[in-house]
């Protein structure tokens, strides 16, 4: 399992929520989360998030008792636990302003995949070919030494399905390396109003990064993208790499999936939160340096659930 221990000093990624629950993938579609905006420093190339001395700002959804959507949401209907300050007062209540998608595909071609690896390429050729005109969409794949990009933004075209076609499974698999370099490809790739996904297929192993579990997290949330993990095993064939599959999605606010899954209802699933996103924005209660947990609950109906991030990271802009 992944600690939350004190941060290392190349990242400095300003956003962290998320939330640990059961799902079923009946309610996928409700339990999908959302994103946590954040502001970057001009002139840099890679964009660093953070909660600075103005605000802070969480993007969220909310399900019923049925694990319903909920369509409107209210100031009155809940708080926030922000570290040990309770927040009541907000600045703001708005609907998230996200107008299309980045979506990069990752794809772990290591030879540890290999059982069911026809199976997961169907499923991405599937992805590409609903996926919405508008919305972008790469494709990276991981094996041996070097992460690879496969297509960018024509991942539709007849070549670009032949290249991925004969893709075959081999090799050790480096995943951390892997999502630190797709981390890092999607912050260059950054656009206003555009929300970032990384959907990883893998089965959660690695056996040869040099990157750990915890730097590779890091690059993650420093990227502000939303990881979501299917894993072409099920959980009960490698439990220890199924729940760092799940654990790392969690803690980006991304979920976790294992087979059997449709890549389409994915993108459902996607589409359908971007419509029920709000952000919520409030002066920071604490200017203590560092990791800040926070839960939004209830203040009325006992039975919503909010769903979110775990936290965010603070680091006073001077």
């Amino acid at each position: 399992m992944l600690e939350w221990g004190p941060r290392l000093p190349k990242y400095r990624a300003m956003a962290s929520l998320s939330h640990r629950q059961g799902w079923s993938f009946a309610v996928l579609v409700v339990l999908f989360p959302c994103f946590l905006s954040a502001r970057s420093n001009e002139g840099s190339t890679t964009p660093t998030y953070r909660v600075g001395t103005s605000e802070v700002r969480v993007i969220f959804f909310a399900t019923d008792e049925r694990n319903r959507r909920l369509d409107t949401i209210d100031k009155n209907d809940f708080a926030i636990i922000d570290g040990e300050n309770i927040v009541r007062d907000f600045r703001s209540l708005t609907r998230a302003n996200e107008t299309t998608l980045d979506i990069v595909v990752l794809v772990d071609t290591s030879e540890s995949v290999a059982p069911r690896f026809r199976s997961t390429i169907d499923q991405i050729l599937s992805l590409i070919s609903h996926a919405a005109p508008a919305d972008s969409l790469a494709m990276i794949t991981f094996a041996g030494v070097q992460p690879a990009v496969v297509c960018a933004s024509d991942c539709s075209a007849a070549a670009a399905e032949q290249r991925i076609r004969a893709l075959h499974p081999t090799g050790a698999t480096p995943l951390f390396d892997a999502l630190t370099f797709s981390a890092r490809y999607l912050a260059d790739r950054r656009r206003p109003n555009v929300r970032q996904v990384l959907l990883l297929f893998s089965d959660g192993n690695d056996t040869i990064s040099g990157t750990s579990a915890r730097q590779a997290l890091d690059a993650v949330t420093e990227s502000g993208v939303i990881l979501y993990t299917i894993n072409p095993n099920k959980p009960d064939h490698d439990a220890k790499a199924a729940a760092r599959l799940e654990e790392m999605s969690a803690a980006t606010g991304g979920r976790s999936f294992s087979t059997p899954v449709d890549a389409t209802d994915i993108l459902q699933a996607v589409l359908a939160d971007w419509r029920a996103c709000y952000v919520v924005t409030y002066p920071p209660p604490s200017h203590d340096a560092g990791f800040h947990s926070l839960r939004i609950l209830p203040k009325h109906n006992l039975n919503l659930r909010f769903h979110s991030r775990k936290g965010y990271f603070y680091d006073e802009v001077r």
